[in-house]
């Protein structure tokens, strides 16, 4: 881990630029961020703060004034490497501050609260950052590693379960339990896939049944340990065990080998292996997938909807836009991850995306909800609609008409909703 250090959001008094060493106190003001960082980086903004969890890595509104207080580009261009350069500066400052806070606490408590600030500025250090695999890569690694030391050792007998087995992650605090395991090698990948089994905590559960199970899918840029597990809370606060994994071009693995685009293939064994665990209920599983993992979603619900109670794709579509119509960064976020370290120009990714689409029909044999923001310019909504027509009553579509990609405004509202269908639809009695 590296060592913290006083610069940009450490959150110490600074001089005031060009008046030498010492702060003047008579121009001492809270930080804040500048109103051209606000204004170029709003549409984002939201994305940091994403859902106010309890055990994800989160930030809170001052990381964000301390990391771009006084940010030093005087022109703010969100697809030149400059800015990014001194965005990530900035979070790995601020997540080194965290570490020091984490070494020096004296309790368990503090400690965890730390890691887990650290993860949360590591992974905003790096998540626009597609200049450097090896260096992106290692911003990721610290994101899991903090995450990993904020965990506490489980305790298996405190909540009568016994002894689990296989390898155990450690507990999150307030009840739930994390446990690391992998499909092997040569099953559905050369390398093992990692998954991670979240179990909620024992107030919440149905004592006398095994546990529903959600599986959630990250999608181009999200970490594990972040966003995907903001959005699994919602479920284990219902008593529902999530699954998150990684499969090739997922988590560690973004833009180190291609995106897979046939997930349902590692999803399908990954249901497998969860079907065999007497703990969950075979007959009692859903899918979610944000983003990108939308659509990988509606490619699920196609191909192993009679194995699953329902599918929710939030923000995902059956097409994405034409390629060269994407902002900037998010084509450099394409081309990052879609090729592994291989050059795509825009005529290569455009062949990848039209690869891609899928017709309306057939209707899969599950139920599945869509939530999507009518100004979403990644999936085009129009798609969704016919998609929403040829599926009939097995599909409900919500649309937030002044939403656009991951309803970030509403992203809380629509994480309960969503919840509480899927809850609905895993009930031990389905009628």
């Amino acid at each position: 881990m590296p060592e913290a250090t006083a610069a940009n959001g450490s959150g110490a008094t600074a001089a005031v630029p060009g008046l030498g060493g010492s702060p003047d106190v008579r121009r001492a003001r809270p930080a804040r961020v500048p109103a051209a960082v606000m204004e170029a980086c709003g549409y984002f903004l939201p994305r940091l703060m994403f859902l106010q969890a309890r055990y994800a890595p989160q930030i809170h509104w001052g990381d964000v004034a301390l990391a771009l207080d006084g940010f030093g580009l005087t022109e703010i261009d969100l697809g030149s490497a400059g800015f990014w350069d001194e965005w990530r500066a900035r979070w790995t400052a601020r997540a080194e501050v965290y570490v020091a806070a984490a070494v020096a606490s004296t309790t368990a408590a503090g400690q965890a609260r730390a890691y887990r600030g650290a993860a949360a500025c590591y992974h905003w250090a790096e998540f626009m950052d597609f200049g450097d695999r090896a260096r992106k890569l290692g911003l990721r690694h610290l994101v899991r590693t903090c995450f990993e030391r904020s965990l506490t050792s489980p305790d298996p007998a405190q909540d009568g379960l016994g002894d689990l087995g296989g390898d155990l992650g450690g507990d999150l605090g307030g009840g739930v339990r994390r446990e690391a395991r992998a499909l092997p090698a040569g099953s559905v990948s050369a390398e093992p896939v990692p998954y991670w089994l979240y179990l909620p905590p024992r107030r919440a559960r149905d004592a006398d049944r095994p546990l529903a199970c959600v599986v959630l899918s990250n999608g181009l840029d999200s970490m594990t340990e972040v966003e995907i597990l903001s959005l699994a809370e919602a479920y284990l606060d219902r008593g529902i065990a999530a699954v998150l994994f990684e499969g090739p071009g997922q988590g560690l693995d973004a833009g180190q080998t291609p995106l897979r685009v046939d997930m349902e293939s590692v999803v399908a064994a990954l249901l497998d292996a969860l079907r065999a665990d007497s703990r969950l209920a075979a007959d009692r599983m859903a899918f979610l997938g944000v983003s990108f993992g939308g659509y990988l979603a509606l490619r699920v619900a196609r191909t192993l909807g009679p194995s699953l109670r329902c599918v929710v794709n939030f923000s995902g579509g059956p097409r994405i836009a034409p390629f060269a119509t994407l902002p900037r960064r998010l084509r450099d976020d394409f081309r990052y991850t879609f090729g592994g370290g291989e050059p795509l120009d825009d005529d290569d990714m455009q062949h990848r995306f039209d690869a891609l689409a899928f017709p309306p029909d057939p209707a899969p044999h599950t139920r599945v909800l869509s939530v999507h923001g009518a100004l979403d310019d990644i999936f085009p909504l129009a798609d969704l609609v016919e998609l929403d027509r040829a599926w009939g009553t097995g599909h409900e579509l919500v649309t937030h008409e002044s939403e656009a990609h991951v309803c970030l405004n509403m992203i809380n509202l629509c994480g309960i909703e969503i919840a509480d269908w899927v809850a609905h639809h895993l009930r031990p009695d389905p009628r």
